[in-house]
């Protein structure tokens, strides 16, 4: 497991140039074609601001994100923790690495930028993703955001 947090550590330093947005790449695997398990925000990516957000106590308190994808259920669901708060919704594959979100509930009471960030990639009922067995990544177009996962 810690050379799996090292590995994900070092994308994440060497993502970003200095002079330049590049972003955090997870390399897609066409044969993982399941969301399920459980998933940790390790970054987020805000495509306005060209800017790789990283966890870090001011903007975390110290907390995480995770969530668990469960498709064995019917309605296939979402759930888990937002750093202070709990969230869930239902979902449902639509395209090919697409998932379209509905009945988001979640309480948005005393948390951190952390929290709030998934809170902006989750409102987007149609997200897309990449994944591969030990990363994912979720896309929300309108918001111009992504959350990086790292498998749990």
């Amino acid at each position: 497991m810690k050379w799996l947090m090292l590995f994900c550590l070092t994308l994440l330093f060497f993502g970003c140039e200095e002079d330049g947005f590049r972003g955090l790449e997870v390399r897609d695997d066409s044969s993982v074609t399941l969301l399920n398990g459980t998933w940790k925000v390790i970054a987020y990516e805000d495509f306005e601001q060209s800017k790789l957000i990283t966890k870090t106590e001011e903007n975390s308190w110290g907390k995480d994100v995770i969530i668990a994808f469960d498709d064995t259920t019917d309605p296939r669901s979402i759930s888990g923790q937002n750093t202070t708060n709990s969230v869930g919704c239902t979902f449902e594959y639509t395209e090919q690495r697409s998932i379209q979100t509905s009945s988001l509930f979640s309480t948005y009471v005393n948390q951190p930028e952390w929290g709030n960030r998934f809170g902006r990639v989750i409102s987007e009922s149609d997200l897309q993703f990449t994944i591969n067995t030990t990363c994912l990544k979720v896309y929300n177009e309108s918001e111009q955001l992504s959350a990086i996962f790292e498998k749990e």
